[in-house]
């Protein structure tokens, strides 16, 4: 963990040396210095862009010399940067001579290096950089560097010329006013050689932010938004800046025969200095104690205490068995990327393996809730849907029964109880309780946020999505969502900006033209919703909103046209649609006829009617109120 009086270090090397340079930048961040050793950018424009930014800013640079760091001009012109600002502090991992023009400097040799604090090489490196009785720069003060004092082995390097405007030094790598407790957990890099290993590594990853944004004092960028940098050239600066956060967790992970190695790394965005990293080789099966340890050091190193609770939810669900995680990741990487019905049924499947494996694997039973909730929807016919649902209804209460305070659980069962039962009191409980401990993950925000705007509790809706928007800022699904809970405010102008949000980082987002539309309708531009609902993929939304706009333009023909097309659209439920086009025709006993029919056949849709504008018209209906009465919506 980074102290306040750790100096910035700037850390020059060849990758061919990465192994060996990594234990000694753990021991100098171990020590209270921050570090930048470039692992988490790629080549370019934006690498060397974010070389000078580093070293403009850094107090010390290191240069370790080496059979092959002798051979890279990087390597020599950071080398002489640090010499011609009086900053080198050099470094000998092999046996070599130093290139000319650094014969002169003493060079520390750590060929024989150890992490172990005993080693003379170890106390040789911390001794060179011990600033004793220098203390941290405060506004309108310069740092100075250390004198070459410390037994010669700095002999030549003098003075560090004082950094320009010390008080600005301060603020370098907080994210150009990003919270300081924000960060966002990269993809971590699958080293395996297998590109079937990425949903293990990815998993991880995945499972890392669950961790940490479990962690109330952390905002942590939820998995879409951070995932779009997987593979990318983007520098730190850049991705921090897009994301919006001051901290970065990048790593790798490498499994064979048994084993797995995982190297995490933390750094200060703006910056790209190193706060601290870790690599840690353990047995398979231990994996999942390297998760908890990696998001305890993550807090740490951000300043944020741990208190007893939280350390508890951070371990919340989690498997007692490896082999039953691994399965668990592939059945989450198979939900998560959809497709179609062989698919889910394939990570039911695995969810299936990871529960027999760990019958009280929480998280496994909370997926495979969700996994039967999508095969239900799309793919049960009339007379298995009421089977699949009453499964989706069993996991859900297992997961909640073995982890209460798991958000995942609570959400999968909120989920089940409004969709499948229509049992709206009884999912904002669960909700509720999924708020409790998942406040911080943008996907339970998001869930919760829109459930409470349909069910009509906008100050407690409203404000969750525009967090996901927060925490998620790359996510289409999310601004959708935020556009979606803007409509049920009556807020039309913002409803459409946040829809062309999503539609910008997703253009076939579905919902999103349909949306606009009825923002649109709701304006009085029936021409402008219109054509916004012809370009509307999902069929329902289409269909229901041109019979709408059409039948307000006078287009009588094609309104009826797009209504029949409606109700008679195959494989699709459509009451509550039919309920929407009738109550905006005028057509009040028609309206809620069509409500009792979506009640009837089990159309979730129905928990919009107490907050959707499009039913505005019956609002005082004596057959609509009772309804929502009977629905639990009424208060």
């Amino acid at each position: 963990m980074s102290s306040p009086s750790g100096l910035r270090i700037f850390f020059s090397y060849t990758s061919a040396d990465r192994e060996r340079v990594a234990p000694i930048v753990h021991a100098l961040t171990q020590a209270g210095h921050t570090v930048w050793w470039d692992r988490h950018i790629a080549g370019g424009a934006a690498y060397a862009r974010e070389i000078e930014a580093a070293l403009e800013a850094c107090q010390v640079v290191i240069v370790a010399w080496s059979k092959t760091s002798l051979e890279s001009d990087w390597v020599r012109d950071e080398a002489a940067y640090g010499r011609d600002r009086k900053r080198l502090l050099p470094l000998r991992l092999d046996q070599v001579e130093p290139p000319l023009g650094f014969r002169q400097y003493q060079t520390l040799d750590l060929s024989a290096w150890s992490a172990d604090v005993s080693n003379p090489a170890h106390h040789g490196l911390l001794k060179a950089l011990d600033t004793e009785g220098i203390n941290p720069p405060g506004p309108g003060t310069a740092r100075t560097r250390f004198t070459a004092s410390r037994r010669g082995i700095l002999a030549g390097v003098g003075g560090l010329a004082a950094l320009a405007g010390a008080g600005a030094w301060w603020t370098l790598g907080r994210g150009g006013g990003a919270p300081p407790h924000s960060i966002a957990v990269l993809p971590f890099a699958n080293l395996s050689g297998d590109l079937a290993q990425d949903y293990f590594s990815d998993g991880l990853s995945e499972e890392l932010i669950n961790a940490l944004a479990r962690i109330k004092l952390l905002q942590v960028v939820a998995r879409t938004s951070a995932f779009k940098f997987k593979g990318s050239t983007a520098d730190s600066g850049e991705i921090g800046a897009r994301l919006g956060v001051a901290h970065l967790l990048d790593g790798s992970v490498r499994r064979a025969d048994g084993r797995v190695r995982v190297s995490a790394q933390l750094v200060e965005a703006r910056t790209g200095f190193e706060k601290w990293s870790q690599t840690f080789d353990r047995d398979l099966k231990d994996i999942l104690a390297v998760q908890s340890e990696i998001a305890q050091a993550v807090a740490e190193a951000m300043k944020v205490h741990l208190l007893g609770d939280e350390l508890a939810r951070v371990q919340t669900g989690a498997a007692a068995n490896a082999e039953a995680f691994d399965a668990y990741l592939k059945g989450k990487r198979l939900f998560d990327a959809g497709g179609d019905e062989a698919a889910y049924r394939a990570a039911l499947s695995q969810f299936d393996t990871a529960i027999g494996l760990d019958p009280n694997y929480a998280a496994a039973h909370a997926g495979r809730a969700r996994v039967l909730m999508k095969i239900g929807d799309q793919y049960s016919g009339p007379s298995e849907v009421r089977a699949t649902y009453d499964a989706a209804l069993v996991s859900a209460r297992q997961s909640v029964e073995l982890a209460p305070s798991l958000p995942e659980a609570q959400a999968a069962l909120g989920g089940v109880l409004s969709n499948a039962r229509l049992d709206f009191k009884g999912a904002r409980q669960a909700y509720a309780q999924a708020m409790e401990s998942g406040s911080g993950d943008a996907d339970i925000l998001t869930r919760v946020g829109l459930f409470n705007c349909w069910v009509g509790d906008l100050q407690t809706g409203l404000p969750a999505v525009r967090r996901a928007a927060v925490l998620d800022p790359l996510n289409p699904r999310v601004h959708r969502a935020l556009g979606l809970g803007l409509i049920y405010a009556h807020q039309y102008a913002q409803s459409i900006e946040a829809m062309k949000q999503a539609l910008s980082l997703n253009p076939k987002v579905e919902g999103a033209h349909g949306a606009i539309g009825d923002a649109l309708l709701l304006s009085g531009d029936a021409r402008g919703a219109l054509a916004s609902y012809s370009r509307e993929p999902l069929l329902s939304l289409k269909l229901a909103g041109e019979a709408i706009a059409a039948k307000k333009l006078g287009q009588d023909a094609a309104a009826d046209k797009a209504f029949a097309a409606l109700k008679t659209a195959p494989g699709l439920v459509t009451d509550y649609q039919q309920a929407q086009v009738l109550a905006q025709w005028g057509d009040s006993r028609g309206a809620v006829s069509a409500l009792e029919n979506a009640r009837r056949n089990g159309d979730s849709g129905i928990a919009l009617m107490k907050a959707d504008p499009l039913l505005d018209p019956i609002r005082r209906v004596p057959e609509y109120l009772g309804l929502l009465s009977d629905l639990g919506l009424s208060s």
